[in-house]
């Protein structure tokens, strides 16, 4: 009975994405943004082959120049959405009928089993794909500071990871029911995982490197524990005045991750000092570029709260649609990715001058 209401809480709709099916749906979503941030750097003359590590140092094969990317990243955004969009318009169906049929053991093991196929098959693919992407997650805790190029792919590895976490919780709660019952609290689990795989990065380049800005970095992405023990005391807590003060606590501490991590992303990643200026060495972007990227990400950043004011006297938890914040959230990933490799590639012409 709780695995059918489980199904029964998910999309009907051929056109929205069941909650654990999302995290598949984002990850063929990343490779084309992926695809975007090279185009668009390629038109503005910004060679990401100097900025970012392509290739391991085993690897005695030329490196490919950026055009060859953007052509090799197109050809497999348009591969992996061949093989994954049959397999999710087959998932979606089986949503589908799981909602005007009881589910049989078959139907409801392949409703189970296909999310989880889809992810493993997209895993493997990418790691296939691009041996620098399989060196680095085998030791993303472990990063490398040196060459700042290889850094860099750790960390657009790592930070696009904690982009992940809300789809990856819906995804591993739904997975859990092939092993019996949903696992308690094992979405806080998750959810804490790609923040403690920053912080230890943070520390262990810290070690080496001995900057403060490390420390506040870390700092920066510690403040997530708080927010989820939060959430696991106001579950665990059944008296209702301390379930609320747990709630309000987490919302004030949701309030300044919000605001730590938007001034990390302007003035720490992007390197942006004013909204007129930008910055006081070189821009490879018009102004209205950055200026632009400000106000997005602010919105995504607190987009929670907008959630919230629109949605105080309603049942839903959206302001569009179900899911939307996962889908900002990549979006925002993606634009934060670009001026990330921008600030990096202007920062590296300016060490050369």
């Amino acid at each position: 009975m709780q695995e059918k209401s489980l199904v029964a809480n998910e999309s009907v709709s051929l056109f929205q994405v069941p909650a654990p099916q999302r995290v598949n749906v984002l990850l063929v979503l990343s490779v084309w943004l992926w695809y975007g941030i090279l185009r668009f750097l390629s038109a503005h003359h910004i060679d990401v082959i100097s900025i970012i590590q392509t290739r391991t140092s085993s690897d005695m094969r030329q490196f490919p120049t950026h055009s060859q990317l953007l052509r090799n990243t197109k050809a497999f955004a348009i591969k992996l959405s061949k093989i994954i969009f049959p397999c999710h318009l087959i998932t979606a169906m089986l949503f589908i009928i799981s909602h005007s049929v009881e589910l049989g053991p078959l139907i409801g093991t392949m409703i189970h089993v296909l999310p989880l196929f889809q992810f493993a098959l997209i895993v493997t693919l990418i790691v296939q794909r691009s041996e620098i992407i399989l060196y680095c997650s085998k030791r993303l805790p472990l990063i490398e500071s040196d060459p700042r190029p290889l850094r860099n792919v750790y960390i657009l590895l790592s930070d696009s990871l904690t982009s992940f976490t809300r789809p990856l919780i819906d995804f591993t709660l739904f997975t859990s029911l092939l092993f019996g019952g949903p696992m308690t609290h094992f979405d806080l689990f998750i959810s804490a995982l790609p923040s403690l795989v920053r912080v230890f990065q943070c520390l262990r380049e810290f070690s080496k490197v001995d900057g403060a800005h490390l420390l506040a970095n870390m700092f920066k992405y510690s403040c997530n524990i708080p927010i989820l023990a939060c959430t696991w005391y106001s579950r665990v807590d059944t008296e209702a005045s301390l379930k609320q003060n747990f709630l309000t606590l987490q919302m004030w501490l949701m309030l300044l991750n919000s605001c730590y991590t938007f001034f990390w992303d302007v003035r720490m990643d992007w390197r942006i000092t004013s909204l007129t200026k930008i910055r006081k060495t070189t821009c490879a972007l018009p102004s209205i570029n950055y200026q632009l990227a400000i106000i997005f990400d602010f919105m995504i950043r607190f987009w929670w709260i907008w959630i919230a004011l629109y949605t105080q006297d309603k049942t839903n938890r959206f302001v569009f649609f179900d899911g939307e914040l996962h889908y900002l959230e990549i979006i925002r990933r993606a634009l934060w990715a670009i001026f990330k490799l921008e600030s990096e590639y202007t920062l590296r012409s300016v060490s050369k001058a």
